[in-house]
């Protein structure tokens, strides 16, 4: 053999023999077979399956894209979660609605807040949703109301707290274990402060029925927060708290001590001081001519009725009686979760009032109502000034935050940031050129925060962690500022 042909012959180590040119051909071959396009070091960087030393975090994970986003969640939630809350407190100083004149103006008056019908949420309330979503539920509550009593006390700090019942969603239905957890459970939702009072002893039908009171549930409530009926002097008034639930209960086992109670205060009370008288359930009224005022977000007339362990109204004769016998100037209920500013009319004289009732609007954001509330009261009655006629209470009404507004920018909020990932990481070419078109800029330097390389799989991938660092985030900064 001509050692020519032999030099341009190349035996393969199988035996075969191939020509430098069959040589290439296969190598390219071998090269397509491993998805492997182009030749040579210049098509390196059009690999669609990286090397080992071509996969890293830098290629993966933008700094610059997870630090602009983890920035707008930060401001998100702490606007969300703080900023709204001062702004709705800070809209109900005391200074913006009271409105004292002559005498009054130079004397600071005793505040108070009234809370109603928090019902904490428990098993009793969503018996039919799932486990897990109940118990979310019952976090996202708890949260609300902690929240809001916390900044309540803080930027408001009323020099009373007084709870209008239903306190509890489903307290007569728990036997003692139970029950003292709930106990415990609200104390750290609603923590006393040690420098300010605090009544909580006026109980609701959720807290111990209403057609089916049972005297050791009442006298167990009793016993832990406090005597149901109460009489105690705020600002120069006299407060009356009233258990018209056992008041007007047919059994005189639960009936006996809110009747001794209301008989020995028709007498004893210091005439001099005007009365404010508090009842969970409102009294009997005709809606029809009774009207509620503004602030109600319901457009029905007020309801009159009665179902299972409960009733809308204290009965007429009962009502009456407490009206025209403590002639009080102003009522406050609860029960209805629904604003009720109104005036009692003497049925035997319809030109005579008898007192203004105003049933306070529910804090809670499971109670049906769409904008929580709680109704402050400031009392101003100096004894040196005299009866000069004048009003000597000013009440208004104090929304809380939207329950489920922050809910709402969460969710629109992570639609966004997920929809800015899959461009910015899917596409990022048309971002750049969005972004030139946008600056008018004829060179190619966009915000390419990812190589233009990376292949389909690399791009999920990276869209993935992404998403959930930033969820992982989200989570965290809800959760601490919850934290009770």
């Amino acid at each position: 053999m001509d050692i020519r042909h032999r030099q341009k012959t190349k035996t393969s180590q199988y035996g075969v023999g191939t020509s430098s040119s069959d040589s290439s051909q296969s190598t390219e071959a071998q090269g397509s077979k491993l998805g492997i396009h182009g030749t040579g070091h210049h098509d390196e960087k059009n690999k669609s399956f990286p090397t080992k030393s071509d996969f890293s975090v830098t290629r993966l994970f933008s700094i610059r894209l997870f630090l602009a986003l983890a920035l707008y969640w930060l401001l998100a939630t702490y606007v969300v979660e703080r900023v709204r809350v001062k702004n709705a407190f800070d809209a109900c100083q005391w200074e913006k609605w009271e409105h004292w004149t002559g005498d009054r103006a130079s004397v600071t008056p005793h505040r108070i807040a009234f809370i109603a019908d928090p019902q904490l949420v428990d098993d009793h309330t969503y018996p039919k949703l799932p486990r897990v979503l109940n118990y979310l539920i019952r976090r996202m509550s708890d949260n609300y109301l902690y929240i809001n009593y916390k900044y309540l006390q803080e930027n408001l700090d009323p020099h009373t707290t007084i709870f209008i019942g239903d306190l509890f969603d489903g307290g007569r239905d728990w036997d003692d274990e139970p029950w003292l957890e709930e106990f415990r459970r609200f104390n750290h939702i609603f923590p006393e402060n040690s420098k300010r009072q605090s009544y909580r002893g006026l109980p609701g039908n959720h807290d111990i029925g209403f057609q089916n009171v049972s005297p050791a549930i009442a006298k167990r409530f009793a016993t832990y927060f406090g005597e149901p009926n109460a009489a105690y002097v705020l600002g120069n008034h006299t407060i009356v708290q009233l258990d018209t639930i056992s008041l007007s209960h047919g059994d005189p086992q639960v009936n006996r001590d809110a009747k001794k109670f209301l008989e020995e205060a028709k007498t004893s009370l210091d005439p001099s001081f005007p009365r404010i008288v508090l009842s969970h359930v409102p009294f009997y009224r005709d809606p029809k001519v009774e009207k509620c005022g503004p602030g109600r977000e319901s457009k029905n007339p007020f309801p009159l009725m009665r179902g299972v362990e409960y009733q809308t109204v204290i009965d007429f004769p009962f009502a009456e009686d407490i009206l025209k016998s403590l002639k009080p100037v102003l009522v406050f209920s609860g029960d209805d979760h629904d604003y009720c500013d109104m005036t009692h009319l003497d049925y035997s004289d319809n030109n005579q009032k008898l007192a203004r009732e105003i049933s306070c609007k529910t804090i809670s954001m499971t109670n049906g109502i769409k904008y929580p509330a709680v109704q402050l009261l400031s009392l101003n009655n100096p004894q040196d000034v005299g009866d000069t006629g004048e009003k000597t209470y000013e009440t208004t009404m104090c929304y809380l935050p939207s329950p489920y507004l922050g809910v709402k920018v969460y969710f629109a909020s992570l639609v966004a940031t997920f929809v800015v990932l899959y461009f910015w990481i899917m596409h990022p070419r048309k971002i750049t050129e969005l972004s030139n078109r946008i600056s008018k800029s004829k060179t190619s330097n966009g915000p390419a925060l990812f190589s233009l390389g990376l292949s389909s799989w690399e791009k999920r991938l990276a869209f993935a962690v992404h998403s959930g660092g930033i969820l992982v985030l989200v989570l965290f900064l809800v959760s601490s500022y919850n934290k009770m």
